[in-house]
C-alpha cells in the first residue's frame, strides 16, 4: 500500500461507490418501468370504475323510483288529484328528492293535472313514452331519455299508473335528472382532465360535462356524436375505447351501457381523458421515486469523498525525533 498515493485511493473508492451503484439504477429502471405501467392500468381503472359507477347508479336510480312512486300513488291527495293539494305537496317532496327534476300527476286526456312544477299554460304529456307505456301495460314503466318540457333538462321519465281497480285513472309520472350519473358519491363535480357524456342509443348527446372549453351543454345536446365517437359497448359491462371526443381530441374511453329495468340497453354513458394525461399520471408516480434514487447517489458518492478524504487520504504529520541527550560520565 505504500506504493499507492491517498488520492488515488480517494479515486478509487469513488469510482468503486459508482460502480456498486450501477446495478441500482438498472434495478430502478426496471421496477419504474413496471411502476409505470401498474399507475397507468391503475388510471384506466379509475375510468372504467367511474363508468360501471354511472351505469350502475343509473339501476339504482330506476329501481328506486319503482317503490318511491308505487308508496306516492297510495296518497289520497295524489290519487284523488285535489288541487292545489297535489301541487302543494309533490312540491315539498321534490325538496327531498334530488334525483328528480319534477314529479307529475298525468289526467287519461294526456294533459297535466298537477305536479312540483306547473305551467301557466296547458301542457300536454300524452305523447310520452313512459304515459304510453304505463297506461298500456299497467305497471311501472320507463319511458325514454329527453329533454324536460318544464325544466329543459335532460331527463328519463318514469311512470306509475294509479289503478282504481283494473282500469287506469291516471299516470304518476316522475323525471330522473342524468346530470347525476356524472357524479360518484361525495363528488360535486368532474375531476379536472376528464369529460363525461350521456347518449341514447341513437347516439344522441343527452348531457356533455364539463360545461365550458370548446364544447357547452348548449352546443351539444340534441346532436348526434361524430362517427370517431365510441359506439355502444357489446354485452352488460364496461369497455375501454380509444376515440375523438366532441371537441375533436382524441381520448381514452370508458363506455358502459345503461341497461333498463327488463335488461335491454336504453343508452350508454361514456368516461374519458386524454391519452397523455393518463401517461403524465403514471410519469409523476416514477419520477418522484428517480428523484429519490438520484438524491441517494449524490448522498453515496458526497460520504464516498468523505470517508475518503479525512480516513483514506489522511496522515499525520510525521514527528521530528528528539536528539539524544548527551549522559554524564561517572
Amino acid at each position: 500500500m505504500d506504493d499507492v498515493s491517498p488520492r488515488t485511493l480517494q479515486v478509487r473508492l469513488l469510482i468503486l461507490v459508482f460502480v456498486a451503484f450501477i446495478p441500482a439504477m438498472g434495478i430502478y429502471w426496471y421496477a419504474g418501468k413496471q411502476l409505470r405501467s401498474l399507475q397507468l392500468e391503475a388510471r384506466e381503472r379509475e375510468l372504467v370504475y367511474r363508468a360501471e359507477g354511472a351505469a350502475a347508479e343509473y339501476r339504482s336510480m330506476i329501481h328506486q323510483s319503482r317503490a318511491f312512486l308505487a308508496s306516492l300513488a297510495e296518497f289520497p291527495q295524489i290519487r284523488n288529484v285535489h288541487v292545489p293539494a297535489c301541487t302543494e305537496y309533490l312540491g315539498r317532496i321534490t325538496q327531498h328528492a334530488p334525483h328528480f327534476t319534477t314529479i307529475s300527476v298525468i289526467g287519461m286526456d294526456g294533459y297535466l293535472a298537477c305536479g312540483s312544477l306547473t305551467p301557466e299554460a296547458d301542457l300536454y304529456l300524452g305523447d310520452r313514452a313512459y304515459f304510453l307505456r304505463a297506461t298500456s301495460r299497467k305497471t311501472f314503466s320507463v319511458g325514454e331519455f329527453a329533454l324536460g318540457r318544464i325544466t329543459g333538462k335532460p331527463v328519463l321519465g318514469v311512470a306509475h299508473p294509479i289503478l282504481e281497480g283494473d282500469e287506469v285513472k291516471s299516470v304518476l309520472a316522475a323525471s330522473l335528472d342524468l346530470d347525476l350519473l356524472g357524479q360518484r358519491p361525495g363528488d360535486r363535480s368532474l375531476p379536472p382532465g376528464y369529460t363525461f357524456t350521456v347518449l341514447d342509443s341513437n347516439r344522441r348527446v343527452l348531457v356533455r360535462l364539463p360545461r365550458h372549453g370548446g364544447f357547452t351543454q348548449a352546443d351539444t345536446v340534441g346532436a348526434t356524436a361524430n362517427e370517431e365517437f365510441p359506439s355502444p359497448p357489446e354485452g352488460s359491462r364496461a369497455a375501454l375505447v380509444p376515440g375523438i371526443d366532441l371537441d375533436g381530441m382524441e381520448r381514452l374511453f370508458a363506455v358502459a351501457p345503461l341497461l333498463g329495468p327488463v335488461g335491454g340497453g336504453e343508452g350508454y354513458v361514456a368516461f374519458g381523458r386524454a391519452h397523455m394525461s393518463l401517461l403524465a399520471d403514471a410519469h409523476e408516480v416514477a419520477g418522484h421515486q428517480f428523484r429519490f434514487l438520484a438524491l441517494g447517489g449524490v448522498f453515496l458518492l458526497l460520504l464516498a469523498w468523505v470517508l475518503g478524504t479525512f480516513w483514506l487520504a489522511w496522515r499525520p504529520l510525521p514527528q521530528e525525533e528528539e536528539p539524544p541527550m548527551d549522559l554524564p560520565l561517572v
